[in-house]
């Protein structure tokens, strides 16, 4: 198969528009169950594990993230930027990706024991070595993703990642922790995560791939876009793991268990928000990186949509923290309520990161965040480096501070690139912003009203009175919420208005 110039920009701006509206629709529905279950399995998996058994598996994620960012040499999203991509550049990708990977393993394989000492986690040994053989596997995945994202299959790519999940923590995760494999379960949940998406992304990609080969020519053509990818990589990867890194190595594997636990909720937050940017936005975006216009529209409109859905979830976070990791975690995970309260505060801003960094991507520009990484990276370790002899809890003031700087910086970046000025990015902040400040106000009163009743019941009328509150806002005045429509906009408000009418009337 032969995979020649996109035919997507010559079918026209509505239908570029239409299909990424889909693939936006199928990522966030399967993003959601995807979320939805990784709820249901951590709060069975909290239950039978202890945070050590986390700071373990947390551990060794530090030295396999770092293989996998090595793997790619930034290939993928090379697939995926480029106008034209053909067979070699396909056999091309693949064939360097898988050999690389193998290199990767191989060495993580051998270097196990190093990183155990590094990180003062004498289990991490056997743990790194057999998450080393899922190298390639990653790496495959990644080539059919990007060859899926290119050709506008995001209903494929979320299908994948939703069936390779639900399969690993089903069938594998749940009963091992159950049968008392501690953190070996989670290991082993990893490993067929990888497999069983090997398998369900080859069976998606199999009219799009070919077999793995080289091509000088093709290699050459790919290599200085992919060097712009690489080049950032090392300083992403620098950014999600410095703290985790401190935090194993200079107050060990409980309190990184406890850490990656409290951090939840950000975490899979930006993993589910980085996959839509990376199988959708991305893609189109890089369709539009000459119609500047469009591009400001879009970044303009996705900073606003993430903001409404971000910042009030924080809010709802941090007033009901203490009843949510009850819920989730259970009762040994006290110690995590301030710290989850604490880093729930960076949700919006590591999201608006990753939207920032996808506009750049797709303009061809990755490395001009490498600085922005480097502000970070210097700001989670004297930070983590000056607080850790005062508790978990003052290490993760750090976080959001890390965080919202770059969020800043990135943003203003993004404005320059793109010629938007700074008071629409503020004014597209204005609604989100209120908002939460009305979730604060409610969730404050439902709590003050419910002392004494279960975190069940707290969590549940707090969420009512919320969501009920924001209908309400959105079916008397929906302008006022969604702010100001282009023309888009106001041929969609008449049917969202018939829908609140109808939720209304379901609900009476």
């Amino acid at each position: 198969m032969v995979s020649t110039e996109d035919n997507n920009s010559t079918n026209g701006p509505r239908k570029l528009t239409e299909r990424m509206l889909k693939g936006v629709a199928w990522s966030g529905l399967t993003s959601i169950l995807l979320l939805g279950l990784k709820f249901i399995s951590v709060a069975i998996l909290a239950r039978l594990l202890s945070p050590r058994d986390y700071g373990v598996v947390g551990g060794a994620f530090i030295a396999v993230e770092l293989a996998a960012m090595l793997c790619g040499l930034g290939l993928a999203p090379a697939l995926i930027q480029r106008k034209v991509v053909e067979r070699d550049h396909i056999a091309t990708a693949l064939g360097v990706s898988l050999a690389l990977s193998c290199v990767i393993g191989a060495a993580l394989w051998l270097a196990a024991p190093f990183v155990a000492t590094l990180m003062r986690i004498e289990a991490l040994t056997d743990v790194v070595r057999l998450l080393a053989f899922a190298t390639p596997l990653g790496a495959f995945n990644l080539i059919c993703e990007a060859l899926l994202a290119r050709n506008m299959g995001f209903r494929a790519v979320s299908l994948c990642l939703l069936f390779s999940f639900s399969v690993a923590v089903c069938v594998v995760a749940v009963p091992m922790a159950f049968a008392g494999f501690g953190y070996w379960s989670l290991v082993a949940m990893q490993i067929a995560e990888v497999s069983i998406g090997a398998l369900a992304f080859g069976f998606a990609a199999r009219k799009l791939l070919v077999l793995p080969g080289f091509s000088a020519r093709a290699f050459r053509e790919l290599w200085p876009m992919s060097l712009g990818f690489s080049l950032t990589r090392p300083f992403g990867y620098l950014v999600n793991n410095t703290a985790k890194f401190l935090i194993a190595r200079l107050m060990g594997a409980e309190a990184l268990g406890l850490f990656t636990r409290a951090a939840f909720l950000s975490d899979n937050a930006g993993n589910l928000f980085n996959n839509i940017a990376r199988i959708v936005a991305f893609p189109a975006m890089a369709q539009l990186q000459t119609d500047r216009e469009r591009l400001r529209s879009g970044f303009l409109k996705g900073l606003s949509l993430t903001a409404m859905a971000t910042m009030p979830t924080s809010a709802f976070s941090i007033v009901f923290a203490q009843e949510l990791v009850d819920i989730i975690l259970g009762p040994k995970w006290d110690e995590a309520v301030l710290p989850f309260a604490l880093l729930a505060t960076s949700l919006y801003f590591r999201l608006g990161n990753k939207l920032s960094y996808a506009v750049l991507q797709a303009l061809g520009q990755p490395y001009r965040v490498i600085k922005i990484h480097c502000a970070v990276v210097a700001i989670l370790a004297l930070g983590i480096l000056t607080t850790y002899d005062h508790g978990l809890a003052t290490v993760c003031t750090v976080v959001p501070l890390a965080f919202g700087s770059a969020f800043v910086m990135t943003v203003r970046l993004v404005s320059r690139v793109i010629e938007m000025s700074i008071g629409a990015i503020f004014r597209a902040h204005v609604i989100p912003m209120s908002l939460a400040l009305v979730v604060v106000a409610i969730g404050i009163g439902t709590r003050a009203m419910l002392v004494g009743q279960s975190s069940i019941v707290i969590v549940a009328l707090g969420a009512l009175a919320v969501v009920s509150s924001v209908l309400a806002l959105l079916y008397f005045v929906p302008e006022r919420v969604l702010g100001r429509l282009d023309a888009e906009g106001h041929r969609t408000l008449p049917s969202l208005k018939f829908a609140f009418r109808r939720l209304a009337s379901c609900s009476m």
